[in-house]
């Protein structure tokens, strides 16, 4: 009877219940792979054999917490679990099957594994809950973490011999700084100390062992770094908490500690091409930093988390990678849900892991826990979303209201400003605006039961004329295309504030409100650390309107950020500003105590206003606004 499955169907697998105040798991027991069929009858067949049991993380069990991408739904593998059946995803098994065999190869190797799909009973809501609240206790208590990030492909064994020896030339880096934030690249140019010599000969040499054989390392990482483990939302918790981290790509495997050393050489690569530019002496180092940039972008969220995050800074990152490099979870809550064991329990918003709430539910009491904890900046994540030309809700369903930021959705607004990623990489904390001053409220005790949110805001002014969005070819990676783009659309800004008027009152003003405008007056620093625009950005935009490509892509690159998913407006008395793409005329700007930027709202027949967005509105980001507190008024947000 030994090793022969029960005659069960594949998805009729019953656990036994776990014991939640024994704090209980289940721990998965591997057999080890025959590597020939005549070694175990009961293997004969090729699958994977395994067996559950329950023990309790009090009695601190020894085992290694799997790490892995779930992979497509549909494409499932059997194997045999506690003599039954059962079907896991193909990446799944493929995992399984590598361990069984390094179990063959070496019987020291521990067989006890925990693994989500398999030790929790994703039918059962209530278990789900409780295991998933406990999944930081998990991977801390875990000996080792095994990261699979899937069989070995035609140059996955390049990748990680490279990063191997990237990380290698880092342990003489990090004696002379930790943050790539405080090296002054810009003084490349300028006499320096002898270990900025030896830091920038590194990066010319990384640079050139990049590129050799037409750039088959720098593919071979990219390609890496596109595994879909780098996507899920999961394994940022998964890797941070872990003790000890080993990434394993078919029989090839590294350290966690040198794929971040080797990432992080990359970071400083590419932020000394972006920085230093031509200088370096290569005519291509705008191109190559944006080809970095895409491939770095994929690992940077789990790169950079760190235990005892605030929420806000996890929810921030899901900002920044929404639009172009998205992380993935198979359900919407897990967006959440996901991050909350980074999150110093002491500190922050109370929010539990409930899967007994559908998403709706979820968004909404995330919302309104983050609102009274953090205040109204909370809203530069919430907005209307412009679906084939017209307004639909947000997605969850037309009873979410527009406060309720959608953490899930691609479309997820991205604050003029996302400080998360600077932080974990010890850039200086700034404020970027203040336009409603020093100004507070608390949010505590604002939301009424039919999801209404009240408080105290100032109008500024109604939406006159929406302008045009930039085109897509303004974001292509090709200089030429990308300065000639923005060049056309900012001869098209300019008719829209033609001339002097009520608010911009000389000709002076009004040149500075059509070069700040699209760059939100800002420019990039150190390792993307936003500072104000200086009059160095006003020489590149004066530059890109000349048509002069090495010097307008300067501004170039800090615009079609900022234009990302925003349109130009002008207000009735005449400001200048970016709002969402939703942004209509007939809208209204307004200034809320809390919030250091504006916001574009929409009244709403019978009163109340919907959230559009979060707005730069040229003239008022540092608190010129004279009538602010005079015109306080308290209003809803529906």
């Amino acid at each position: 009877m030994d090793g022969q499955p029960s005659p069960q169907t594949r998805t009729s697998f019953r656990y036994r219940p776990l014991n939640s105040r024994k704090r209980e798991i289940r721990l998965v027991e591997i057999e080890p792979l025959a590597r020939e069929s005549s070694v175990a009858e009961a293997a004969s067949d090729g699958l994977i054999r395994c067996s559950l049991r329950h023990v309790s993380l009090s009695d601190t069990p020894q085992y290694t917490a799997l790490s892995y991408a779930w992979g497509n739904p549909n494409d499932k593998r059997p194997i045999v679990l506690n003599r039954q059946h059962v079907e896991v995803t193909s990446n799944l098994e493929s995992a399984l099957r590598e361990l069984a065999s390094r179990r063959a190869r070496d019987p020291e190797i521990a067989s006890a594994l925990w693994v989500d799909a398999i030790c929790i009973d994703q039918r059962n809501e209530t278990e789900r809950t409780q295991q998933v609240s406990r999944m930081d206790i998990i991977y801390r208590s875990a000996t080792q973490t095994f990261v699979w990030l899937g069989p070995a492909s035609q140059d996955s064994r390049l990748a990680m011999s490279s990063l191997l020896r990237l990380s290698a030339v880092v342990r003489g880096l990090v004696q002379h700084f930790t943050s790539w934030s405080t090296f002054p690249f810009e003084q490349v140019a300028k006499p320096h100390a002898p270990w900025r010599s030896v830091v920038l000969g590194v990066l010319d040499s990384t640079i050139a062992k990049i590129c050799a054989d037409d750039s088959a390392v720098l593919r071979a990482v990219g390609s890496l770094f596109e595994r879909p483990w780098f996507r899920r939302v999961w394994v940022i918790q998964e890797r941070t908490l872990s003790r000890d981290c080993v990434v394993r790509c078919g029989a090839r495997w590294i350290k966690w500690r040198c794929l971040y050393d080797g990432f992080w050489l990359l970071c400083g690569v590419r932020d000394y091409l972006d920085i230093v530019g031509s200088d370096t002496g290569r005519s291509d180092s705008v191109a190559l930093a944006a080809l970095l940039t895409t491939a770095l972008d994929r690992v940077t969220p789990v790169a950079f988390a760190r235990p005892r995050t605030p929420l806000i800074s996890l929810l921030s990152m899901l900002s920044r990678n929404a639009a172009r490099t998205r992380l993935e979870a198979s359900d919407p809550r897990d967006y959440v849900f996901a991050l909350l064991g980074l999150v110093d329990p002491a500190t922050g918003p109370r929010i539990r892991v409930d899967y007994t709430k559908d998403w709706a539910a979820v968004r909404v009491e995330v919302a309104r826990a983050c609102l009274a904890y953090y205040g109204p900046a909370v809203l530069s994540f919430a907005g209307l979303l412009p679906v084939s030309g017209d307004l639909a809700p947000p997605a969850g369903g037309a009873h979410v209201p527009s406060w309720a930021p959608d953490w899930s959705s691609e479309n997820l607004s991205q604050p003029l400003c996302v400080p998360s990623i600077f932080m974990a990489r010890g850039a200086n904390q700034k404020r970027a605006y203040a336009a409603s001053r020093d100004l507070k409220q608390s949010l505590s005790n604002c939301f009424t039961v039919d999801h209404r949110l009240s408080l105290y805001a100032s109008w500024l002014d109604d939406v006159a004329e929406p302008g045009e969005p930039l085109p897509e070819t303004a974001e292509s990676a090709d200089d030429t295309a990308r300065v000639a783009s923005l060049a056309a659309w900012v001869r098209r800004l300019e008719a829209i504030l033609p001339w002097i008027n009520e608010v911009y009152q000389t000709p002076g003003e009004v040149r500075e409100a059509l070069w700040k405008t699209p760059i939100a007056d800002r420019e990039f620093l150190h390792n993307w650390e936003m500072e104000r625009a200086s009059a160095e950005m006003f020489s590149a935009y004066q530059a890109l309107r000349a048509g002069n490509v090495s010097e307008g892509v300067k501004y170039a690159s800090v615009a079609s950020t900022k234009l990302h998913r925003r349109r130009p407006f002008r207000s009735g008395r005449g400001y200048l500003g970016l709002g969402p793409l939703a942004t209509a005329a007939g809208d209204s700007v307004w200034v809320i105590p809390g919030a250091d930027a504006p916001f574009i709202l929409r009244p709403k027949e019978g009163g109340g206003f919907l959230v559009v967005g979060e707005a730069y509105v040229h003239g008022i980001m540092s608190g010129e606004f004279a009538e602010l507190e005079a015109r306080l008024q308290k209003i809803e947000l529906s």
